[in-house]
Protein backbone atom coordinates (compact mmCIF):
# COMPACT_ATOMS: atom_id res chain seq x y z
CA UNK A 1 0.00 0.00 0.00
CA UNK A 2 0.80 3.76 -0.40
CA UNK A 3 -0.02 5.36 2.63
CA UNK A 4 0.22 8.80 4.43
CA UNK A 5 0.14 9.66 7.81
CA UNK A 6 -1.36 13.32 8.36
CA UNK A 7 -0.96 16.10 10.85
CA UNK A 8 0.11 19.42 11.72
CA UNK A 9 3.84 18.81 12.28
CA UNK A 10 6.08 15.99 13.70
CA UNK A 11 7.21 17.55 16.73
CA UNK A 12 7.86 15.68 19.79
CA UNK A 13 4.87 14.71 21.01
CA UNK A 14 2.65 11.55 21.60
CA UNK A 15 0.48 11.99 18.13
CA UNK A 16 3.60 12.33 16.62
CA UNK A 17 5.56 9.99 17.95
CA UNK A 18 2.28 7.17 17.06
CA UNK A 19 2.85 8.39 13.64
CA UNK A 20 6.67 7.90 13.72
CA UNK A 21 6.15 5.10 15.06
CA UNK A 22 3.38 3.56 12.35
CA UNK A 23 5.95 4.94 9.69
CA UNK A 24 8.72 3.12 10.19
CA UNK A 25 6.76 0.02 10.97
CA UNK A 26 4.70 -0.05 7.86
CA UNK A 27 7.80 0.72 5.47
CA UNK A 28 9.80 -2.54 7.61
CA UNK A 29 6.49 -4.42 5.73
CA UNK A 30 6.85 -2.89 2.68
CA UNK A 31 4.89 -0.24 2.37
CA UNK A 32 5.39 3.17 1.19
CA UNK A 33 4.73 5.80 3.59
CA UNK A 34 4.68 9.33 3.29
CA UNK A 35 4.44 11.94 6.37
CA UNK A 36 2.76 14.75 5.52
CA UNK A 37 2.49 17.66 7.24
CA UNK A 38 0.66 22.01 7.34
CA UNK A 39 4.69 22.87 8.24
CA UNK A 40 7.95 22.21 7.15
CA UNK A 41 8.03 19.09 7.65
CA UNK A 42 11.38 18.69 10.45
CA UNK A 43 10.81 15.91 12.69
CA UNK A 44 11.32 15.01 16.32
CA UNK A 45 11.98 11.48 15.55
CA UNK A 46 13.75 9.06 13.73
CA UNK A 47 12.61 7.54 11.29
CA UNK A 48 13.23 4.93 8.57
CA UNK A 49 14.97 6.09 5.64
CA UNK A 50 12.45 4.70 3.76
CA UNK A 51 10.18 7.19 5.18
CA UNK A 52 9.25 10.04 2.92
CA UNK A 53 8.63 13.73 5.02
CA UNK A 54 6.56 16.17 3.46
CA UNK A 55 5.83 19.52 4.47
CA UNK A 56 3.44 21.71 2.72
CA UNK A 57 4.37 25.10 4.38
CA UNK A 58 1.06 26.08 5.04
CA UNK A 59 1.28 26.73 9.10
CA UNK A 60 0.79 29.80 10.44
CA UNK A 61 -1.28 32.08 12.53
CA UNK A 62 -4.39 34.55 10.99
CA UNK A 63 -4.53 37.56 12.20
CA UNK A 64 -8.20 37.99 11.10
CA UNK A 65 -11.08 36.18 9.65
CA UNK A 66 -9.93 37.25 6.11
CA UNK A 67 -6.11 35.91 6.97
CA UNK A 68 -8.02 32.64 8.12
CA UNK A 69 -10.45 32.10 4.96
CA UNK A 70 -7.16 33.01 2.73
CA UNK A 71 -5.01 30.39 4.64
CA UNK A 72 -7.87 27.76 3.90
CA UNK A 73 -7.40 28.38 0.51
CA UNK A 74 -4.24 27.81 0.39
CA UNK A 75 -4.00 24.40 2.54
CA UNK A 76 -6.97 23.36 0.18
CA UNK A 77 -4.89 24.33 -2.71
CA UNK A 78 -1.92 22.46 -1.48
CA UNK A 79 -3.77 19.47 -0.40
CA UNK A 80 -5.05 18.48 -3.89
CA UNK A 81 -2.22 19.64 -5.66
CA UNK A 82 -0.07 17.15 -3.04
CA UNK A 83 -2.63 14.23 -3.40
CA UNK A 84 -3.06 14.58 -7.62
CA UNK A 85 0.58 13.98 -7.55
CA UNK A 86 1.34 11.46 -4.92
CA UNK A 87 -2.40 8.98 -5.12
CA UNK A 88 -1.94 7.67 -2.00
CA UNK A 89 -4.17 4.63 -1.30
CA UNK A 90 -5.37 6.25 1.63
CA UNK A 91 -4.82 9.15 4.19
CA UNK A 92 -4.33 8.71 7.76
CA UNK A 93 -5.31 11.92 9.33
CA UNK A 94 -4.60 12.53 13.07
CA UNK A 95 -7.45 14.85 13.60
CA UNK A 96 -11.40 15.02 12.58
CA UNK A 97 -10.71 18.77 11.83
CA UNK A 98 -7.62 18.43 9.36
CA UNK A 99 -9.84 15.28 8.13
CA UNK A 100 -12.53 17.50 7.46
CA UNK A 101 -9.58 19.69 5.35
CA UNK A 102 -8.82 17.06 3.17
CA UNK A 103 -12.63 16.07 2.44
CA UNK A 104 -13.14 19.95 1.67
CA UNK A 105 -9.86 19.47 -0.81
CA UNK A 106 -10.93 16.38 -2.48
CA UNK A 107 -14.70 16.81 -2.64
CA UNK A 108 -15.15 17.37 -6.74
CA UNK A 109 -12.40 14.48 -7.00
CA UNK A 110 -13.67 11.31 -9.01
CA UNK A 111 -11.24 9.05 -7.64
CA UNK A 112 -9.50 10.19 -4.33
CA UNK A 113 -7.56 8.29 -1.75
CA UNK A 114 -9.76 6.73 0.97
CA UNK A 115 -9.83 9.37 4.00
CA UNK A 116 -9.62 7.49 7.99
CA UNK A 117 -9.56 10.18 10.39
CA UNK A 118 -8.74 9.42 14.24
CA UNK A 119 -9.17 12.15 17.35
CA UNK A 120 -6.05 11.97 19.15
CA UNK A 121 -7.97 14.98 21.48
CA UNK A 122 -10.31 14.18 24.02
CA UNK A 123 -13.54 15.41 21.59
CA UNK A 124 -15.60 16.04 25.39
CA UNK A 125 -13.53 18.95 25.78
CA UNK A 126 -11.63 19.91 22.78
CA UNK A 127 -12.78 23.97 21.98
CA UNK A 128 -15.39 24.59 19.79
CA UNK A 129 -14.87 26.01 16.26
CA UNK A 130 -17.06 28.17 13.85
CA UNK A 131 -16.81 25.15 11.70
CA UNK A 132 -18.14 22.69 13.74
CA UNK A 133 -21.18 21.64 12.85
CA UNK A 134 -20.09 21.57 8.85
CA UNK A 135 -17.39 19.32 10.09
CA UNK A 136 -19.66 17.50 11.89
CA UNK A 137 -22.11 17.00 9.11
CA UNK A 138 -18.98 15.59 6.90
CA UNK A 139 -17.81 13.18 9.23
CA UNK A 140 -20.16 10.50 7.30
CA UNK A 141 -18.01 10.82 4.33
CA UNK A 142 -14.92 9.45 5.63
CA UNK A 143 -14.17 5.88 5.04
CA UNK A 144 -12.96 4.98 8.39
CA UNK A 145 -12.29 6.12 11.67
CA UNK A 146 -9.91 4.76 14.21
CA UNK A 147 -11.13 5.62 17.70
CA UNK A 148 -8.62 5.88 20.90
CA UNK A 149 -11.55 4.09 23.16
CA UNK A 150 -14.11 2.25 23.05
CA UNK A 151 -16.03 5.24 25.39
CA UNK A 152 -15.07 7.86 23.24
CA UNK A 153 -16.68 6.01 20.50
CA UNK A 154 -19.80 6.39 22.38
CA UNK A 155 -19.90 10.03 21.59
CA UNK A 156 -19.81 9.59 17.27
CA UNK A 157 -22.73 8.75 15.71
CA UNK A 158 -24.06 4.95 15.11
CA UNK A 159 -23.06 5.49 11.48
CA UNK A 160 -19.32 6.43 11.69
CA UNK A 161 -18.91 3.85 14.48
CA UNK A 162 -20.17 1.02 12.37
CA UNK A 163 -17.13 1.69 10.18
CA UNK A 164 -14.93 2.56 12.74
CA UNK A 165 -12.48 0.37 15.02
CA UNK A 166 -11.28 1.05 18.06
CA UNK A 167 -7.81 1.06 18.41
CA UNK A 168 -5.78 2.38 21.87
CA UNK A 169 -2.40 3.85 21.98
CA UNK A 170 0.71 1.61 22.20
CA UNK A 171 4.32 1.55 23.63
CA UNK A 172 5.81 3.49 20.61
CA UNK A 173 8.51 4.88 23.06
CA UNK A 174 12.20 4.00 22.47
CA UNK A 175 12.42 4.28 25.95
CA UNK A 176 10.50 1.76 27.82
CA UNK A 177 13.28 -0.20 29.77
CA UNK A 178 14.22 -3.46 28.62
CA UNK A 179 14.07 -5.30 32.05
CA UNK A 180 11.97 -5.07 34.79
CA UNK A 181 13.04 -4.13 38.65
CA UNK A 182 11.24 -6.78 41.21
CA UNK A 183 8.55 -5.30 43.04
CA UNK A 184 10.40 -6.29 46.23
CA UNK A 185 13.72 -4.70 45.12
CA UNK A 186 11.63 -1.46 44.33
CA UNK A 187 12.00 2.18 46.27
CA UNK A 188 8.61 1.76 48.03
CA UNK A 189 8.74 5.44 49.51
CA UNK A 190 8.71 6.83 46.20
CA UNK A 191 6.40 8.15 44.74
CA UNK A 192 5.84 9.22 41.15
CA UNK A 193 3.51 11.52 38.56
CA UNK A 194 4.44 12.53 34.90
CA UNK A 195 2.75 14.73 33.04
CA UNK A 196 1.68 18.81 32.18
CA UNK A 197 1.50 20.75 34.85
CA UNK A 198 -2.08 22.19 33.83
CA UNK A 199 -5.37 22.43 35.17
CA UNK A 200 -6.49 18.57 33.07
CA UNK A 201 -3.88 16.44 34.90
CA UNK A 202 -5.64 17.65 38.71
CA UNK A 203 -1.76 17.91 40.53
CA UNK A 204 -4.16 20.02 43.68
CA UNK A 205 -5.76 16.92 44.11
CA UNK A 206 -3.00 14.54 43.87
CA UNK A 207 -1.32 17.01 46.36
CA UNK A 208 -4.06 17.38 48.30
CA UNK A 209 -4.26 13.09 48.40
CA UNK A 210 -0.45 13.12 49.29
CA UNK A 211 -1.05 15.27 52.16
CA UNK A 212 -3.80 12.98 53.65
CA UNK A 213 -1.28 9.93 52.80
CA UNK A 214 1.33 11.64 54.17
CA UNK A 215 0.18 11.63 58.15
CA UNK A 216 0.68 7.55 57.84
CA UNK A 217 3.26 7.53 55.72
CA UNK A 218 6.18 9.81 56.88
CA UNK A 219 9.04 8.39 55.12
CA UNK A 220 7.69 9.03 51.45
CA UNK A 221 8.39 11.53 48.80
CA UNK A 222 6.96 12.16 45.80
CA UNK A 223 8.27 12.88 42.57
CA UNK A 224 6.45 15.04 39.66
CA UNK A 225 7.87 15.37 36.33
CA UNK A 226 6.68 17.38 33.82
CA UNK A 227 7.02 21.18 32.80
CA UNK A 228 4.13 24.23 32.87
CA UNK A 229 3.80 27.92 33.50
CA UNK A 230 6.00 28.81 36.11
CA UNK A 231 3.25 30.29 38.10
CA UNK A 232 1.21 27.55 38.13
CA UNK A 233 4.13 25.47 39.56
CA UNK A 234 4.26 27.97 42.35
CA UNK A 235 1.20 27.62 42.80
CA UNK A 236 1.26 24.02 43.11
CA UNK A 237 4.39 24.52 45.23
CA UNK A 238 2.40 26.90 47.70
CA UNK A 239 -0.16 24.07 47.99
CA UNK A 240 2.09 21.67 49.51
CA UNK A 241 3.45 23.80 51.75
CA UNK A 242 0.70 24.91 53.30
CA UNK A 243 -0.20 21.25 53.67
CA UNK A 244 3.20 20.83 55.55
CA UNK A 245 4.44 18.49 52.86
CA UNK A 246 6.25 21.44 50.93
CA UNK A 247 9.62 19.73 51.38
CA UNK A 248 8.03 16.07 50.54
CA UNK A 249 6.61 17.20 47.34
CA UNK A 250 9.37 17.19 44.37
CA UNK A 251 8.71 19.21 41.03
CA UNK A 252 11.87 17.83 38.63
CA UNK A 253 11.26 19.26 35.82
CA UNK A 254 10.87 17.49 31.92
CA UNK A 255 13.28 15.65 31.89
CA UNK A 256 14.21 13.52 28.35
CA UNK A 257 14.90 10.05 30.49
CA UNK A 258 12.04 10.58 32.36
CA UNK A 259 11.48 6.77 32.70
CA UNK A 260 14.82 5.92 33.96
CA UNK A 261 13.91 7.88 36.74
CA UNK A 262 10.48 6.40 37.56
CA UNK A 263 10.83 2.84 36.52
CA UNK A 264 12.20 1.62 40.24
CA UNK A 265 9.57 3.67 42.32
CA UNK A 266 7.27 1.66 44.52
CA UNK A 267 3.95 3.72 42.92
CA UNK A 268 2.81 5.39 40.13
CA UNK A 269 -0.26 7.89 40.63
CA UNK A 270 -2.27 9.76 37.61
CA UNK A 271 -5.01 12.00 39.15
CA UNK A 272 -6.48 13.39 35.79
CA UNK A 273 -10.14 14.92 35.59
CA UNK A 274 -10.37 13.45 31.90
CA UNK A 275 -7.48 12.47 29.00
CA UNK A 276 -7.43 10.54 26.01
CA UNK A 277 -5.74 7.84 26.16
CA UNK A 278 -2.87 8.66 28.23
CA UNK A 279 0.55 7.70 27.11
CA UNK A 280 2.36 8.42 30.76
CA UNK A 281 -0.37 5.26 32.32
CA UNK A 282 1.25 2.81 29.37
CA UNK A 283 4.47 3.38 30.17
CA UNK A 284 4.26 3.59 33.41
CA UNK A 285 2.41 0.36 33.48
CA UNK A 286 5.00 -1.14 31.43
CA UNK A 287 7.56 -0.39 33.83
CA UNK A 288 6.03 -2.83 36.64
CA UNK A 289 4.57 0.45 38.47
CA UNK A 290 1.96 -0.31 40.89
CA UNK A 291 -0.99 2.54 39.98
CA UNK A 292 -3.54 4.60 41.19
CA UNK A 293 -5.55 6.37 38.70
CA UNK A 294 -8.60 8.55 38.36
CA UNK A 295 -11.39 7.01 36.70
CA UNK A 296 -12.05 9.77 34.34
CA UNK A 297 -12.96 9.64 30.32
CA UNK A 298 -11.87 8.25 28.80
CA UNK A 299 -9.03 6.22 28.84
CA UNK A 300 -8.09 4.79 32.50
CA UNK A 301 -10.64 2.18 33.07
CA UNK A 302 -10.03 0.67 29.79
CA UNK A 303 -5.95 0.26 30.69
CA UNK A 304 -6.79 -0.85 34.38
CA UNK A 305 -8.60 -3.51 35.74
CA UNK A 306 -9.22 -2.32 39.15
CA UNK A 307 -7.86 -4.37 41.80
CA UNK A 308 -5.75 -6.74 39.00
CA UNK A 309 -3.64 -4.01 37.34
CA UNK A 310 -4.23 -1.08 38.82
CA UNK A 311 -6.12 1.21 41.36
CA UNK A 312 -8.91 3.16 40.18
CA UNK A 313 -10.24 6.05 42.35
CA UNK A 314 -13.13 8.61 41.38
CA UNK A 315 -11.95 11.89 40.07
CA UNK A 316 -11.50 14.81 42.79
CA UNK A 317 -11.60 12.67 45.45
CA UNK A 318 -8.29 13.31 47.62
CA UNK A 319 -9.49 10.76 50.31
CA UNK A 320 -10.69 8.15 47.95
CA UNK A 321 -6.81 8.35 46.35
CA UNK A 322 -5.09 8.45 49.59
CA UNK A 323 -6.78 5.60 50.19
CA UNK A 324 -5.75 3.58 47.46
CA UNK A 325 -2.56 4.98 47.88
CA UNK A 326 -2.26 3.69 51.79
CA UNK A 327 -3.12 0.18 50.62
CA UNK A 328 -0.60 0.01 47.96
CA UNK A 329 1.93 1.12 50.71
CA UNK A 330 0.77 -1.13 53.45
CA UNK A 331 -0.28 -4.45 51.48
CA UNK A 332 3.48 -5.62 49.75
CA UNK A 333 1.37 -8.74 48.35
CA UNK A 334 -1.14 -6.12 46.65
CA UNK A 335 1.47 -3.83 45.45
CA UNK A 336 3.69 -6.75 43.53
CA UNK A 337 0.01 -8.37 42.27
CA UNK A 338 -0.38 -4.83 40.54
CA UNK A 339 3.03 -5.06 39.24
CA UNK A 340 2.57 -8.13 37.71
CA UNK A 341 -1.09 -7.12 36.52
CA UNK A 342 0.42 -4.07 35.09
CA UNK A 343 3.37 -5.46 32.95
CA UNK A 344 0.62 -7.60 30.79
CA UNK A 345 0.62 -4.21 28.55
CA UNK A 346 3.70 -5.02 27.08
CA UNK A 347 1.73 -7.74 25.20
CA UNK A 348 -1.73 -6.26 24.79
CA UNK A 349 -0.22 -2.25 23.72
CA UNK A 350 3.37 -3.78 22.23
CA UNK A 351 4.27 -1.74 19.22
CA UNK A 352 3.85 -4.57 17.22
CA UNK A 353 0.57 -5.81 18.23
CA UNK A 354 -0.98 -2.15 17.71
CA UNK A 355 0.54 -1.50 14.21
CA UNK A 356 -0.94 -4.97 13.25
CA UNK A 357 -4.21 -3.49 14.41
CA UNK A 358 -3.62 -0.27 12.55
CA UNK A 359 -2.62 -2.24 9.69
CA UNK A 360 -4.94 -4.70 8.88
CA UNK A 361 -8.34 -1.94 9.78
CA UNK A 362 -6.39 0.54 6.89
CA UNK A 363 -5.89 -2.75 4.82
CA UNK A 364 -9.30 -3.04 5.23
CA UNK A 365 -10.62 0.10 3.97
CA UNK A 366 -8.50 0.13 1.03
CA UNK A 367 -9.20 -3.52 0.20
CA UNK A 368 -5.82 -5.48 0.31
CA UNK A 369 -4.62 -8.35 1.78
CA UNK A 370 -4.13 -8.46 5.66
CA UNK A 371 -0.51 -8.63 6.96
CA UNK A 372 0.22 -11.40 9.16
CA UNK A 373 2.52 -10.79 12.45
Amino acid sequence: MKLAFFYGNLLRGGAQRVMSGLANQFTAWGDEVILLTLDKGESGYKLDPGVRVCGLDVAGDSGNRLDSLGRMFKTLTALRRWERQERPDAVICFSTHLSFQLLLALSFCRNRCKIIASERANPAVVEKRALEHLEDSCLGKLDGFIFQTQRVSELFPQSLRDKGRVIHNGLFSSDIPKTVTEYSERDSRSLCAMGRLDYQKAYDTMIRAFALFAREHPEHTLNIYGRGPDEFRKKLQELATSLNVGSRVIFQGNLPDVLEHIKDAGMFLMTSRYEGMPNALIEAMACGLPCVCTDCDFGPAELIEDGVSGLLAPVDDAEAIASAMARIADEPGLGEKLSIGALKIRQTHSRDEICRQYHNYIEEIVGKKKVET
